[in-house]
């Protein structure tokens, strides 16, 4: 158990040491489509653990283990690949397919091995397609806040 509680705060605190490499301006820029993100990822979370898509397992209370996810990984995640991609579109798609397949066929088996979360009724294709999805509306969301932006600034 000793063991497992060190996992989880170093996976929710590693990521985010990463942040002042991010730098200030990138941060503030793309900080509120992460939110926005781990907010959708978490309602997401919920709806899916009612329908057994998946399974999450306790982590340290009060939090369970999908909240160090979230917030560690998936949000700084969330942050460097629109700082690395953002405005170019193809190489965004490409990228964040190439993490999704490499986290859905490879990193899925760490997740149920160090008890974060098991997929139950939802298959890795299903779960590969819906992170996918999850990429493009981060996408999304953050051309839209540039873009009315834009239009205020004008």
């Amino acid at each position: 158990m000793k063991n497992t509680k060190l996992f989880f705060l170093a996976m929710l605190i590693t990521p985010w040491l990463t942040i002042p490499l991010l730098g200030r301006n990138a941060f503030k820029k793309y900080v509120p489509a992460a939110i926005f993100m781990c907010t959708l990822v978490k309602a997401t979370d919920f709806y899916g653990e009612n329908k057994k898509w998946w399974r999450f397992y306790k982590g340290i209370p009060p939090f369970g283990s999908m909240n160090f996810f979230n917030f560690g990984p998936y949000f700084v995640t969330s942050l460097w690949m629109l700082k690395s991609f953002y405005g170019k579109f193809s190489l965004y798609l490409i990228s964040s397919a190439i993490l999704q397949s490499l986290f859905t066929f490879l990193g899925l088996k760490y997740v149920k091995r160090y008890k974060i979360f098991s997929l139950v009724k939802l298959t890795t294709l299903q779960y590969l397609i819906m992170d996918f999805l999850r990429a493009i509306l981060l996408y999304a969301f953050q051309y839209i806040g540039d873009f009315k932006n834009q239009i205020y600034k004008n």
